[in-house]
């Protein structure tokens, strides 16, 4: 007959009590890595603003070293689990030669107990617990965590560096954010309440900035106002009190030979001076211009700015003749909207008429006028940008007053031409066309 020995009760009591530190260090280990690595928390070891004390320099000094700290708690967390696995399944390897149950039986229930308590007592308990508090967490575990900081520091050295190098080694993988999902993203807040409306329109121009070409934003030549310069200073004078803005190119002979830029306080040294008004050359006293193509891109043109210190630029095409004018302002616009002075062009660019129809000024935008109509008119293809341009390119021709074409469900009418220029267009947009009380 076999003698079962019963298992020595100090050995076992020594080793449940190796399986409890075990679990004490890995629940320790587990709410440091949270309480160390919330965002709140490093940001409040790292304001400039206030002393920190001899604690808080110590946490500070190990969240200088991330990658070292993190490979410090997940060493010690992972030899932790191990010894506390180890020192069960010993345990329950004695237990089995004294009772008379299925070793299945009892390495199924060890697994069992074994595993809700690392999981919940010892992983999901302590985060739960130091995310409320990571202050005086990170502080209450600060000298411990240290000790381990230090001794364990050749290993988590080692740790480390090997998965940095292999960082280095495996090709990174990007999930791109397209500009369409910032823009959803952006609605989404605006209907949650959590963005303002202009504020959702501000988020969705700067996406757009960097993909917006000078063409897109550019002053018409026919509507550049400019100086000569056989201009007298009486022309000047009279300009600049007439259309109260600060820069005005110069050119000579006409606007395809732009010869600088004259500031409105450039012309001030002149009226203290007695000579002859007429005889001014203002060649001599123009700033230099900046000269740009339709294609090049308003976020490049505001470096350009900034670097020659300037708030306007001609755009040339391509055989170097004055198409347009563009300024700081019109970049800015771009991102907040129109901004008017006291002196802007107050007109309105489109007035609504009592049959549910638009008149719109030739310049403006297409963008402008999908917005108003809510409904999409352009596309990245498009080699115009105003709604007159829209109308050239369908007729390819200066169209006639009173004449009608249609363009996506929209008929389009001129209501005036001046000087083969498009100045009011009617737009009457599908519900305005329907018969009233005709209805299906």
């Amino acid at each position: 007959m076999d003698v079962i020995n019963a298992p020595d009760p100090v050995e076992i009591a020594l080793q449940v009590a190796v399986i409890i530190i075990g679990l004490i260090l890995s629940a320790f280990f587990s709410g440091s890595e949270v309480a160390y690595f919330s965002q709140q928390n490093a940001t409040r070891f790292n304001d400039k603003d206030r002393k920190l004390d001899d604690v808080e320099l110590r946490v500070k000094k190990m969240l200088e070293s991330p990658r070292r700290l993190l490979a410090t708690i997940l060493i010690g967390n992972t030899f932790a689990n191990i010894v506390t696995a180890v020192f069960a399944a010993v345990v329950t390897g004695k237990l089995l030669e004294f009772i008379n149950l299925p070793a299945s039986v009892v390495f199924t229930a060890e697994i069992l107990v074994l595993t809700f308590t690392i999981v919940v007592l010892t992983e999901i308990t302590p985060k739960i617990l130091a995310l409320k508090n990571t202050y005086d967490i990170s502080r209450m575990l600060s000298g411990l965590l240290n000790f381990f900081f230090i001794i364990l520091s050749p290993f988590a050295r080692l740790v480390s560096n090997s998965t940095a190098k292999l960082e280095a080694r495996i090709p990174k993988t990007h999930d791109h954010i397209s500009s369409e999902d910032l823009k959803t993203i952006a609605e989404v807040g605006e209907m949650q309440g959590t963005l303002r409306g202009d504020e959702r329109e501000i988020i969705e121009n700067v996406i757009e900035f960097g993909n917006t070409t000078v063409k897109e934003i550019m002053t018409s030549r026919v509507n550049i106002i400019a100086i000569s310069n056989d201009a007298t200073l009486d022309d000047v004078l009279s300009l600049v009190r007439e259309r109260g803005i600060s820069r005005y190119p110069l050119y000579e002979n006409d606007l395809d030979n732009i010869t600088g830029v004259i500031h409105a306080k450039d012309i001030l040294p002149f009226l203290l001076q007695q000579e002859e008004r007429s005889n001014i050359n203002w060649h001599t006293n123009a700033r230099k211009a900046l000269f740009v193509p339709t294609t090049k891109k308003i976020d490049d043109l505001l470096k350009d700015f900034q670097r020659d210190k300037t708030h306007v630029a001609i755009v040339v095409d391509e055989y170097g003749g004055t198409e347009g004018l563009v300024t700081l302002d019109d970049i800015l616009e771009e991102i907040i909207g129109e901004i008017h002075d006291e002196h802007s062009d107050n007109e309105e660019l489109f007035t609504m008429t009592e049959h549910g129809d638009y008149i719109f000024d030739g310049r403006i935008d297409l963008d402008d006028v999908a917005k108003v109509l809510g409904m999409e008119l352009t596309s990245d293809d498009d080699e115009y940008e105003t709604l007159a341009g829209l109308i050239y390119h369908i007729t390819e021709r200066i169209p006639e007053q009173g004449e009608v074409v249609y363009f996506s469900d929209l008929e389009l009418t001129v209501e005036e031409v001046e000087n083969n220029r498009l100045r009011k267009i009617r737009v009457t947009p599908p519900t305005a066309m329907q018969i009233p009380g005709d209805s299906d």
